[in-house]
């Protein structure tokens, strides 16, 4: 008996282009919030977005995929243009976050299939977003360098808008990876100075794995 001939097929176009199907890893997710007002002068190093992936997740993880982070200044600062005004992402790994407002449920990409992310607060995770100051972060240490940042050296003045949108694919760099336990933090490496108030409008996507 002769043995079977096993071939790889290829569909190609009719440039012969072959046809790549472009499939999601793991079970997406997504999140969108928006602070409430920041008072003047918020001290270095706040959190004013935090989001903690469950400690008991087991072999889980999460992978970061995309950052937007859209914020205007609302009350003008007393310097518009200041050196090194900015905001930073960044992980770190300890206890949740505190204050602020929470977020307990995930937006699921599949709501059909896809099981409760290990974010939600029925899962165990935890995600907080600022109303007027910086969360409460005791417990937490933070890695020293910033996964990315977002200059707001330029936008003093009342009504100021910047956008940022942090590509973490594949395609770009990789995804930032949370084990459990680790959170993802939007923090002000330095003090924002005197006079201005803002608002932030931040959106995260994600998806999670299990690695085994």
């Amino acid at each position: 008996q002769s043995p079977i001939n096993l071939t790889n097929l290829t569909e190609v176009t009719t440039n012969k282009s072959a046809l790549v199907s472009l499939q999601q890893r793991g079970k997406g997710y997504s999140v969108s919030a928006v602070t409430g007002t920041i008072g003047a002068a918020l001290v270095a190093n706040s959190s004013i977005f935090a989001m903690r992936y469950d400690v008991g997740a087991g072999d889980l993880r999460a992978y970061i995929e995309r950052i937007r982070i859209q914020y205007t200044t609302i009350v003008a600062y007393t310097v518009p243009v200041t050196a090194g005004r900015r905001l930073g992402i960044f992980r770190g790994s300890g206890a949740n976050t505190a204050g602020g407002a929470s977020l307990p449920t995930m937006v699921k990409k599949n709501s059909a299939l896809n099981p409760l992310s290990e974010f939600d607060v029925a899962q165990g995770g935890d995600v907080r977003i600022s109303t007027t100051g910086a969360l409460t972060v005791t417990g937490i240490t933070f890695e020293t360098e910033p996964i990315a940042t977002m200059s707001l050296v330029h936008v003093g003045g009342a009504g100021s808008f910047y956008e940022c949108i942090f590509e973490l694919n594949a395609n770009e760099s990789a995804p930032l990876v949370l084990q459990p336990g680790q959170l993802m933090a939007i923090r002000n490496p330095q003090v924002m100075d005197a006079g201005g108030t803002w608002q932030a409008s931040i959106r995260v996507d994600w998806y999670e794995e299990n690695i085994t």
